[in-house]
């Protein structure tokens, strides 16, 4: 079962997209900022255990942005793929990840998410 790592500062937003990414068969992990996800992967990564194939994060967040996120995870977990995710338009050099601008529809992020996977189990 593909697992995601889910990361947004808002609990609504992160808990309905959850609840639909779990409808679809994807087993879910949420945290609420960039901290919290690099203390996860770190932990997840250590143990061998749970490691999530893919990481979907919000751009704007309180503390570790998405973008600084982003950057340290292509640093540390290469093989990793990220969506990132905004109501904002991005004007940071994202690189090496798919980009949903909110609001979106399930049915783009399902898309995106399979292409992501599909992408890095590629390479």
């Amino acid at each position: 079962m593909v697992h995601i790592l889910l990361v947004d500062d808002d609990y609504h937003f992160r808990r309905t997209l959850c609840i639909q990414l779990e409808l679809e068969g994807y087993r879910v992990t949420e945290v609420e900022s960039g901290d919290v996800a690099l203390s996860y992967l770190e932990r997840q990564f250590q143990s061998l255990e749970n490691r999530p194939d893919l990481v979907i994060t919000d751009i704007k967040m309180p503390g570790m942005s998405g973008g600084q996120l982003l950057k340290k995870i292509e640093e540390i977990y290469p093989f990793l793929p990220v969506i990132v995710i905004s109501a904002f338009e991005l004007n940071e050099g994202l690189k090496g990840c798919s980009i949903i601008k909110k609001p979106f529809k399930i049915e783009n992020m399902l898309s995106v998410v399979n292409q992501s996977l599909e992408n890095h189990s590629a390479r």
